[in-house]
């Protein structure tokens, strides 16, 4: 299944896979920021992979790399012709 990562997609908190699964990270935020304050961690050693983003730049940067949403909220699915 193919999964198309969009602004409305990134929220803090949310579990993230490398396509192979070989890697899980985390959506993270920072309060003290402007816009450009969510960032990704690894859960594996705690390392801020990316860090001072938007949310479209989240949605871009996830895209680009390939990686997948551990979990799909059934409200995140929109009718095809809606």
């Amino acid at each position: 299944m193919k999964y198309v990562w969009e602004p409305q997609d990134v929220y803090a908190g949310r579990h993230v896979a490398a396509h192979n699964r070989s890697e899980n990270y985390i959506i993270g935020y920072s309060p003290g920021c402007r816009d450009d304050r969510f960032c990704i961690v690894s859960l594996s050693d705690g390392m801020v992979a990316q860090q001072g983003l938007t949310k479209e730049a989240v949605a871009k940067h996830l895209n680009e790399a390939g990686k997948r949403p551990l979990t799909v909220d059934p409200t995140d699915w929109k009718a095809a012709d809606a």
